[in-house]
C-alpha cells in the first residue's frame, strides 16, 4: 500500500503482570483499530528493534489451532479460509506469527477440510497422511477454483508451514495431542487460535518475551472486555491466575462479576505441556479436552494484559466475521494515509490488503480495490469505481462509476471517464475513454480517443479475438467494433460507424 509500508501497525501492547515483563513501548503510544495512526510506524518501528534486543529461543515453535468445525459460520467453506480484505483468515494469524520472529510454524487442521490443506500443505504432508491433491481450493477471494490447487505452503504474507491432522475433533487439547510429544519437549511452545485475524506481531512478541524474561511454565495474553462472553480468567485472591473458565461453564456469577478474557494466546514450556496435557479431562458441558485446563496444574502462569480487546476477538460466525473485517479494512487504509495516499472518506472506502497505491493519489468516496491492484502516483479514482487485479498507471484518473476488470492495464496519463468498463484490456500513455464504453480484449494505443457508446464485440463463438487500436487513433461515438477490428494510426471512424 501507499509508500510500500507493510499492511498492519501493531496495536495491543499492555501491561505484563509479573515482574521483569515490562514493555519497552511509551504508555499509550500504541495505534488501534479506531484510534489516532500516527504513531502506527513509529511503533512497528520500535516494535522491531524490541525484537532485535531480545533474540527468541531457537527451540522456539508455533502451534496454529484451525481443526475446528466452524459451524456457527453456516457456510461450505472452511471458517479459517473465508477472505478478509483479500486474504484468507489463516493468513493473517500466520502473518502475524511470521513477523513475530517465528519461523517454525505447524497448523493443525481437520483432514475433512481438503481446502485448507491444499492452502497450507507443502508436499509432503507432515504426520501419517500421504499427501494427496486437493481440487476446489478456495482463492483469497472466497472463489472455489476448480481445475488447479492453490499454491501449497506459502502464501500471501506468510512463510511456509506443516500441517497436522485432527481427524476427530474432540477440543483444543486433543489438537495439541496429534503432535508427537518428542517434537514438543525441550521446546518453547506458541500456540494462536487460528480464528483470531485481528491479532497482532507486536502483541505475539510481548507474549514471548514476557515468557522468555519470567521463565514460569506458561504464559498467556488477556483482555479487558464488559461486552465478550468467552473464557473467563479466574484470579486467585493474590491475583494469579487460578484457572480459565470456557464460555458454556462459566456461572451466573462468573459471567456478571468477571469480565478478563482468554485472548488464546499462550506460550508454554514444552515439556511441562507434554505432561500436562495426558492430566486432562472431557468432563465438562461441551465434552471436550480444553487446552485452558492445563492451568489447573501448571503453576505459575504469567499472564499479559492487551490494551486492545479487539485483538482477542475470535470469528465464530459472520456477525464477528464482519466486524474483524471492518477493523482491518480500517488498519489497511490507514497505512494508506500514512503512506502518502489521500482517502477522502475511508468510511466508504475499500482496499484490499494486496494493494499498493503510489504517493499523492486521492481516493475517492465509493471506491474499490480489490486482489493484485497496483495504482501509481498522482492519480485519482472514483467516486463508485470497482478495481480488482489491474494496474493503473501514474497521473491517471478512473472514474466516477468506472469498473476494471481483471487483466487490465492502464498507462500514464490515461483518462478513464463515467460509465466505462474494461477487462484484459491495455490502454496506452496519454489515451482516453471518456464515458459510456466497454473495451474487452482490447490493445489501445497511444495518445487514442475512444468514442462514448464505443463496444468491442470479439468474441466470435469460439474464441476472444484481441481488438487492436493504433496510436493516436480516434474512434467516434456509437461505434461497435466487431470480432478483429483492427484501426491503424491515425485513422478516424464516423458516428455509429462499425469495423470488422
Amino acid at each position: 500500500m501507499g509508500g510500500g509500508e507493510p499492511p498492519l501497525a501493531p496495536t495491543g501492547l499492555g501491561e505484563t503482570d509479573a515482574a521483569g515483563g515490562t514493555s519497552p513501548f511509551p504508555e499509550g503510544d500504541v495505534d488501534t483499530a479506531t484510534g489516532d495512526p500516527a504513531h502506527a510506524l513509529a511503533t512497528r518501528s520500535t516494535a522491531a528493534n524490541w525484537h532485535n534486543r531480545l533474540d527468541l529461543s531457537p527451540t522456539l515453535t508455533a502451534v496454529i489451532l484451525a481443526a475446528g468445525h466452524g459451524t456457527r459460520m453456516r457456510s461450505r467453506i472452511p471458517k479459517v479460509l473465508h477472505p478478509i480484505c483479500g486474504r484468507p483468515m489463516i493468513d493473517w494469524v500466520l502473518e502475524a506469527v511470521n513477523e513475530a520472529g517465528v519461523k517454525d510454524v505447524t497448523v493443525i487442521a481437520n483432514p475433512h477440510h481438503a481446502d485448507v490443506a491444499a492452502h497450507l500443505s507443502p508436499s509432503p504432508h507432515r504426520g501419517h497422511l500421504s499427501p494427496s491433491p486437493h481440487r476446489g481450493a478456495i482463492n483469497r477471494r472466497g472463489k472455489r477454483v476448480l481445475n488447479g490447487l492453490v499454491p501449497q505452503g506459502r502464501g500471501e504474507g506468510r512463510g511456509p508451514v506443516k500441517v497436522a491432522y485432527q481427524r476427530d475433533p474432540r477440543g483444543t487439547a486433543h489438537a495439541l495431542q496429534q503432535i508427537p510429544a518428542g517434537e514438543l519437549r525441550g521446546r518453547q511452545v506458541l500456540v494462536v487460535n487460528g480464528d483470531s485475524p485481528l491479532l497482532t506481531a507486536a502483541s505475539i512478541l510481548k507474549v514471548l518475551h514476557a515468557h522468555q524474561e519470567n521463565s514460569a511454565p506458561a504464559t498467556i495474553a488477556s483482555v479487558e472486555d464488559p461486552t465478550r462472553d468467552d473464557g473467563r480468567i479466574v484470579r486467585s485472591r493474590d491475583g494469579a491466575l487460578d484457572r480459565i473458565v470456557e464460555r458454556k461453564d462459566a456461572t451466573p456469577e462468573q459471567r456478571n462479576e468477571i469480565h478478563e478474557f482468554n485472548v488464546g494466546v499462550y506460550c508454554f514450556d514444552g515439556s511441562r505441556l507434554v505432561e500436562e496435557l495426558e492430566k486432562i479431562k472431557d468432563d465438562n458441558k461441551a465434552g471436550e479436552f480444553y487446552l485452558t485446563d492445563v492451568f489447573l496444574h501448571l503453576k505459575p502462569v504469567t499472564v499479559v494484559m492487551l490494551d486492545d480487546p479487539d485483538e482477542a476477538m475470535g470469528i465464530k460466525d459472520r456477525v464477528r466475521l464482519a466486524r474483524a473485517t471492518g477493523i482491518l479494512r480500517r488498519r489497511v487504509l490507514e497505512q494508506c494515509m500514512l503512506g502518502g495516499v489521500t482517502i477522502v472518506d475511508p468510511d466508504s472506502t475499500f482496499v484490499d490488503v494486496g494493494v499498493t497505491i503510489g504517493v499523492d493519489t486521492v481516493i475517492e468516496p465509493f471506491t474499490v480495490l480489490k486482489g493484485d491492484t497496483h495504482i501509481g502516483s498522482e492519480c485519482r479514482i472514483g467516486p463508485h469505481v470497482y478495481i480488482e487485479d489491474a494496474k493503473i498507471g501514474d497521473r491517471s484518473d478512473c472514474g466516477p462509476f468506472a469498473k476494471l476488470r481483471p487483466g487490465t492495464e492502464i498507462a500514464e496519463d490515461v483518462h478513464i471517464g463515467s460509465f466505462t468498463e474494461l477487462v484484459r484490456t491495455k490502454v496506452g500513455r496519454g489515451s482516453a475513454v471518456p464515458h459510456v464504453s466497454y473495451l474487452g480484449d482490447t490493445d489501445l494505443g497511444m495518445d487514442a480517443n475512444i468514442g462514448a457508446g464505443t463496444i468491442t464485440a470479439n468474441f466470435d463463438g469460439t474464441n476472444k479475438n484481441r481488438t487492436e487500436i493504433g496510436d493516436g487513433a480516434f474512434i467516434g461515438v456509437d461505434t461497435m467494433l466487431v470480432v478483429r477490428g483492427d484501426q491503424g494510426r491515425s485513422r478516424r471512424r464516423d458516428s455509429r460507424g462499425s469495423s470488422s
